[in-house]
């Protein structure tokens, strides 16, 4: 009687660790747009992975990268942060973010990984970001990644883009 418990235990783990594996691609791109291991990011299996990264800090070599992703310079990406590119340039590539920045950080690899899913590539995501919208009052979606409403207000337009709304 005990056997067919166990198989149902197994049954359950298995059903869990499925969800789990699921769940972790969602969050494995991060990884790839802040520089993978050129800048020691781990993979976020989570929102209290990516909490705990925000505290602990981006290094600052994760900007290269998510700025080649954005189709931006790294003055245009410092203007993003709301600090000077100067300030950016005089850390060494090994230094953390403070956590503010690794936010900021955090939330626009979030928005490029959202953007290349909706779009379907980085190409044509980065040139989606350079393109005036009607939706945005004629503006580029690249204007509005400067705050987190804009942020959130981009991340609204991919969702009717996504669902064929014109936008």
């Amino acid at each position: 009687m005990t056997k067919p418990v166990k198989k149902s235990i197994r049954a359950v783990k298995s059903k869990a660790s499925a969800v789990v594996e699921e769940a972790l691609p969602l969050y494995t791109p991060l990884r790839t747009i802040l520089g993978g291991h050129q800048a020691s990011v781990s993979s976020p299996s989570g929102e209290y992975d990516l909490i705990a990264l925000t505290r602990d800090g981006v290094k600052k070599s994760s900007l290269k990268s998510l700025a080649a992703y954005l189709g931006i310079s790294m003055e245009q990406l410092s203007g993003l942060l709301h600090s000077s590119y100067r300030n950016i340039q005089r850390k060494p590539d090994h230094s953390l973010l403070d956590s503010l920045k690794s936010e900021k950080v955090l939330e626009l690899a979030a928005f490029v990984q959202r953007g290349i899913q909706v779009i379907g590539t980085k190409a044509g995501f980065t040139q989606w970001l350079q393109t005036p919208l009607p939706a945005l009052r004629n503006q580029t979606p690249l204007h509005f990644l400067d705050t987190s409403f804009g942020i959130q207000l981009l991340l609204r337009t991919l969702g009717r883009l996504e669902q064929g709304v014109y936008s």
